[in-house]
């Protein structure tokens, strides 16, 4: 190597040298994006003075699209490679077979052998991802797993910026969840203030016509927030109550929207998304009002309708309006209309059905059909109706789901679904006679449920699905005269349910819960 290409690079210009694949370009936009937005917790200079950045990570270099064109690595990137401190290989079986990030590899071990090289696992096993240059002669990189299946993307992100500056990953981890506590109390505090920026937009956009288009998309990004990330955090730490005003504000700002005519698509689609969350939190908050639920379900139903109606053979439309059915059926469902409960729920079907005739490989309409199947299932088995049918209904709808996680093994959604239709098609199974076979079912539950518990531990919607199954495997089990098995499973469960309920006493599903456990421990195990 030339003394003069030493000298440039012993002032590094660059945090990290991001080495990877074209067709992981897409991926890698989105790691780059996030590194180079991040910004590190306070205290971490209390750990190493050395890289006690006050901002970010620094500039990260990932630019090499001509390289495919290329004989050689050009001189823009040897001088990148010679001015970064760390070098990141974003590690997939497209990456192993790519000569440029073999050289890119070599190219840094030669000039900085004293240099860490990171490993960020994408797709694949080490064995089929990792380039040869990365482990020629033993070496072991630090590797981060970002795979759903591996350390996941939140951890294995963490990981990385850990190896890049050279603090422990346990530090790193207990302050960056310091910082997000921190960051959801501070926004529970100005939910009032965001909501009457809000107002002030909408208020704006009304008055001030020439500029109505603006001030709309202002106020729907606010919006947009306030029942989107905002509640999103506030349902992970049990506090959904605090949405109440949130919602009020957004829901005041949707009614004045009489002309649907005048909406984009996009903001059609984000005003029905808004109005079903607004629904949904109505039904799910105790003393939620059912009656303005419905009301607002009807209103979504209105803009999805219109939506449809101007376009449709759009998917995103068909999505739409089969949500609004949904919501509207559910929403019967709760208040024992099963006429218009079916009548919802068909159209739900039908709707998701043409998603899937169009695309079958869309994962979206696949799912959306196994749970317009579930549905239909419940409502039999709910108004006493064909429990031949319930059967069939459920049967598909779980092979539906089955399908999904075929192709998406680790996508926790679809093990929640498959464990539900388990626990549904027992129920048809017990109103046929069939206990043994109900409880066989309910078992399969039971073990799906504690496997994502066991992934999760402090998942409190995983916490819930498995105590759902612990419920019913105890009447199942009493029902059979497993008095034993149903006491202590009771036993297990309540302590945990109490937690639960304790986290968030607003909410009624979990409030439910703890009292059908309390209800089974008097009255069916003996």
């Amino acid at each position: 190597m030339e003394e003069d290409d030493k000298e440039n690079g012993a002032q590094s210009s660059f945090r990290a040298f991001i080495s990877y694949s074209h067709a992981d370009a897409r991926l890698v936009r989105k790691l780059h994006s996030q590194l180079e937005a991040y910004r590190l917790p306070k205290g971490l200079g209390e750990i190493s003075a050395q890289n006690a950045l006050s901002h970010g990570l620094g500039k990260i270099f990932r630019d090499r699209e001509y390289l495919s064109v290329a004989q050689d690595l050009s001189s823009t990137v040897k001088d990148a490679l010679v001015q970064s401190e760390v070098l990141l290989v974003v590690c997939s079986p497209n990456a192993k077979g790519s000569h440029w990030v073999e050289r890119e590899i070599q190219y840094f071990r030669n000039f900085h052998p004293d240099r860490p090289i990171l490993a960020a696992l994408v797709e694949g096993e080490p064995g089929e991802a990792f380039p040869l240059a990365l482990t020629e002669g033993g070496m072991e990189p630090l590797a981060a797993d970002l795979r759903k299946e591996g350390d996941g993307w939140k951890l294995g992100f963490l990981k990385l910026v850990a190896g890049i500056v050279g603090v422990p990953l346990d530090a790193l981890v207990q302050r960056d969840s310091q910082r997000q506590t921190t960051r959801v109390m501070a926004v529970t505090g100005v939910v009032g203030f965001f909501a009457l920026c809000m107002m002030a937009m909408a208020f704006v956009a009304i008055q001030a016509r020439n500029e109505a288009q603006f001030q709309q998309g202002q106020a729907e990004t606010v919006v947009g927030y306030l029942v989107g990330d905002l509640r999103t955090e506030l349902r992970g730490v049990g506090r959904l109550d605090v949405m109440s005003k949130a919602n009020e504000r957004a829901l005041a700002y949707y009614q004045a929207q009489e002309d649907l005519g005048t909406l984009s698509p996009e903001s059609l689609s984000q005003r029905a998304r808004v109005l079903h969350a607004i629904g949904e939190d109505e039904l799910t908050i105790v003393g939620g009002d059912h009656a303005k639920a419905g009301e607002i379900f009807a209103e979504a139903f209105r803009g999805t309708e219109a939506g449809l109606r101007e376009n449709p053979q759009d998917p995103k439309r068909i999505f739409d309006h089969a949500q609004s059915n949904f919501w509207l059926g559910n929403h019967a469902y709760d208040l024992g209309d099963w006429n218009s409960t079916e009548t919802f729920f068909q159209a739900y079907r039908e709707l998701s059905a043409e998603m899937y005739r169009q695309d079958e490989t869309d994962i979206t309409a696949l799912v959306e059909t196994g749970y317009a199947e579930g549905n239909l299932c419940t409502l039999e088995l709910k108004r006493d109706g064909d429990m031949q049918l319930a059967r069939e209904r459920c049967t598909e709808s779980l092979r539906l789901f089955q399908e999904a996680r075929r192709r998406e093994p680790n996508n926790a959604g679809h093990i929640v679904n498959i464990a539900n239709r388990h626990a549904w098609l027992a129920d048809a199974l017990v109103r046929t006679g069939s206990l043994i076979e109900a409880r066989r079912e309910r078992l399969k539950g039971e073990l799906l449920a504690q496997e994502l518990r066991e992934r999760e531990p402090e998942n409190k919607d995983w916490q819930y699905l498995w105590l759902s199954a612990q419920i019913s495997l105890a009447q199942n089990e009493s029902e059979l005269g497993l008095a034993k098995e149903a006491k202590e499973r009771l036993h297990q469960a309540l302590p945990v349910s109490q937690a639960l309920s304790a986290s968030d006493p607003e909410n009624g599903d979990w409030k439910s819960q703890l009292e059908k456990i309390k209800e089974l421990g008097g009255n069916y195990v003996k």
